[in-house]
C-alpha cells in the first residue's frame, strides 16, 4: 500500500508542474473567457452605438409619419422624412444620411419596411426606428397603456417544475450552455488526466525505465498508483474550473445572461460521481492498450479511437435535447461509454428518473471494474514486452487465462528481454 500511494504521488506531483496541464488547468479557460469577452464587447460596442451611422431617412408612402411624435429615448434629428425614394437615395449617395427606411404602401397589411445602407445597420439604430414607428402607430390608443408594454407585452419568469429551478428569457442562453459548458469541462477533463496516463505508460516502456520500477513495485502497485495519481490531478483541474465558474456566476449576477442564474450544486455533485467512475473506465483502458502500444504513434490512435466513443453524444445532441427522456437519451444513459456526456447533457434541461441515474451508474460502475480487471491482467502480463506486436486475440487469451499462467507469461518476457 505504500507503494502505491508512492507511484500515486509522483504521478500527481509530477504531472501538477507540467506546462501542458497549467495550461489545460488555467490557459484554455483564461483564453476561452478573454476571446469571448472580445468578441462580447466588440459586437456590444457596434450594435449599441445607434449614432455611428449618422441621420437616417425615411419615405413614408403608407402616410403614417404625418406630422410624427418622438418618444423620450429617440431623438428629434435622428430621422429626416424625404418625399420620395429618389431624394432619399440621392441622400445616402452624398453621404448625407447614413441610411433610409422605405415604408411600402401596402404597410398596414404587411408591416414591410425596406432599409438601405452601405454598412449594416447596429441593433440600436433597428431598436429606435421600431420604437419611433409604434410610438406613431399607437397614438390613437388608450394614453395610459405604454408604449414599451405594446412593444414588450410579456416580462416572461420562467419555472421549470422538474427541475426547481427558476430562470427570466434572459437566462434560456445560460441554461442551454451549462449543461454543455459541463459536459465540455468534463470530457477535457477526464481525457487530459487519462492522456497523460497513457503516454506516461508508453514513454517509460519505450525508455526501459518500467525494468527498473518492476524491480521496486508490482504491476498492480504501478496500475493503480498512476490511476490514482492522475485521478486526483483530474479532481483538482476540476475544482479549479468550478470555483472560476461559480465566482463568475456570482459575481456577474449584474449581467442579463446571469441574472438569477444560481450555481447548479446538485449538477455539480452528480457529474462529480461520474467523472469518478468514466475516468476510471477510462484510465483503464488506456492504460491497458498503451502498455500493448509499440510506440507512441500507435498509443495516439488508441486515444483518439476510445476519445470519439465517449463524445458520441455530441453527434446526438440535438436529439438528447429535443427529447431528454426519449428512447435515445435514454439507450445512450445506460452505454457506459456514452452514459457520463449523455446524463449531464440530461440534468441539465430536465428531471431524469431517479431508476435511471441509479441505473446508468450501477452499469458504469461494474464496467468499470470489469475493465479495471482485465487491463490489470493485460499491464502485468504486457509490461517487459517489447518490439513484439500484440494482437487482439493475444488480449483475450491473457484476459481469459487463469492467473498463474498470466504471471507465468509476464515472467516469460521479463527473461526475454534480460537475455
Amino acid at each position: 500500500m505504500n507503494k502505491l500511494l508512492l507511484v500515486a504521488r509522483r504521478e500527481y506531483l509530477f504531472n501538477l508542474r507540467r506546462p501542458a496541464f497549467l495550461f489545460a488547468v488555467f490557459g484554455v479557460p483564461i483564453f476561452t473567457f478573454a476571446m469571448w469577452a472580445i468578441i462580447f464587447l466588440v459586437v456590444a460596442a457596434g450594435e449599441s452605438d445607434a449614432e455611428s451611422i449618422g441621420t437616417v431617412g425615411y419615405v413614408d408612402n403608407a402616410a403614417i409619419l404625418i406630422d410624427p411624435i418622438y418618444p423620450t429615448d429617440v431623438p428629434p434629428e435622428r430621422f429626416v422624412a424625404y418625399p420620395d425614394e429618389t431624394a432619399a437615395r440621392q441622400a445616402l449617395d452624398d453621404k448625407t444620411i447614413g441610411a433610409y427606411f422605405l415604408i411600402t404602401e401596402n404597410y398596414l397589411s404587411t408591416g414591410e419596411v425596406e432599409s438601405y445602407s452601405f454598412t449594416g445597420l447596429p441593433e440600436a439604430l433597428r431598436d429606435n426606428w421600431e420604437v419611433f414607428l409604434l410610438a406613431n402607430l399607437t397614438r390613437r390608443l388608450d394614453p395610459d397603456v405604454e408604449v414599451e408594454r405594446i412593444q414588450d407585452p410579456v416580462n416572461m419568469v420562467i419555472r421549470a417544475q422538474d427541475t426547481g429551478r427558476t430562470l427570466t428569457e434572459a437566462n434560456i442562453p445560460a441554461l442551454i450552455f451549462i449543461p454543455l459548458i459541463f459536459a465540455f469541462l468534463f470530457y477535457m477533463s477526464s481525457g487530459t488526466t487519462s492522456g497523460f496516463l497513457m503516454n506516461g505508460v508508453v514513454e517509460e516502456k519505450t525508455t526501459r525505465i518500467m525494468e527498473i520500477l518492476a524491480t521496486s513495485v508490482t504491476p498492480s502497485q504501478l496500475l493503480f498508483g498512476k490511476i490514482i495519481g492522475l485521478g486526483l490531478l483530474g479532481l483538482t483541474q476540476m475544482v479549479v474550473w468550478f470555483g472560476a465558474g461559480f465566482l463568475l456566476i456570482h459575481f456577474g449576477q449584474g449581467l442579463p445572461a446571469l441574472n438569477g442564474v444560481v450555481f447548479p450544486l446538485d449538477l455539480m455533485l452528480i457529474m462529480l460521481v461520474y467523472f469518478l467512475l468514466s475516468y476510471f473506465l477510462l484510465a483503464t483502458m488506456m492504460a491497458g492498450l498503451g502498455v500493448v502500444a509499440g510506440s507512441d504513434q500507435e498509443s495516439r490512435q488508441y486515444a483518439s479511437i476510445i476519445s470519439i466513443l465517449f463524445i458520441i453524444p455530441f453527434f446526438l445532441i440535438a436529439a438528447i435535447l429535443e427529447d431528454p427522456n426519449g428512447p435515445v437519451a435514454l439507450i445512450f444513459s445506460l452505454i457506459p461509454v456514452t452514459a457520463p456526456m449523455t446524463m449531464l447533457l440530461r440534468l441539465g434541461f430536465s428531471a431524469v428518473p431517479a431508476w435511471q441515474v441509479i441505473a446508468s451508474l450501477l452499469i458504469l460502475l461494474f464496467t468499470a471494474l470489469l475493465v479495471a480487471w482485465a487491463s490489470a491482467r493485460v499491464f502485468r502480463w504486457a509490461l517487459l514486452r517489447y518490439d513484439v506486436r500484440t494482437t487482439l486475440r493475444e488480449i483475450v487469451n491473457v484476459v481469459r487465462r487463469p492467473s498463474h499462467e498470466v504471471a507465468v507469461s509476464a515472467a516469460h518476457s521479463s527473461e526475454e528481454v534480460v537475455s
